[in-house]
C-alpha cells in the first residue's frame, strides 16, 4: 500500500494539509485576539470613565455632606438663639408684669 503512488502523493500532501490547517487556526486565533484586545481596550477606557465618575460622585457626595453639616451648625445656633430669645421674652414680660403691678399699687397708694 505504501508503494502505491496515491499513497505516496497522500503522504507528501497530508503535512501541507495539517500546515494550511494550521495556518487557519492561527489567522483564527489573530482575528479572535484582535477582538479581544479591542474589547479590552473598550472595557478599560470605560472603566476609567466609571472611574473618573465615581471620583466626581464622591466629590460631590462629600460637598453635599460639608454643606448639611453646616445648615445643621446654623440650624443650632439659630435654635440655641431661639431659646435665649424666649428666655429674654419671658424674663421681660416677667419684669413688666411686676413693674405694671407695682404702677397699679402706687396709683392705688397716690389715689387714696
Amino acid at each position: 500500500v505504501k508503494n502505491w503512488p496515491w499513497m505516496k502523493l497522500y503522504f507528501k500532501i497530508k503535512p501541507l494539509l495539517k500546515t494550511a490547517e494550521t495556518e487557519k487556526e492561527m489567522a483564527n486565533m489573530k482575528e479572535e485576539f484582535t477582538k479581544l484586545k479591542e474589547a479590552y481596550a473598550k472595557s478599560e477606557a470605560r472603566k476609567k470613565e466609571l472611574e473618573e465618575k465615581m471620583v466626581s460622585l464622591l466629590q460631590e457626595k462629600n460637598d453635599l455632606q460639608l454643606a448639611v453639616q453646616s445648615e445643621q451648625d446654623n440650624l443650632v445656633d439659630a435654635e440655641e438663639r431661639c431659646e435665649g430669645l424666649i428666655k429674654s421674652k419671658i424674663q421681660l414680660e416677667a419684669k413688666a408684669k411686676e413693674l405694671t403691678e407695682r404702677l397699679e399699687d402706687e396709683e392705688e397708694m397716690n389715689a387714696e
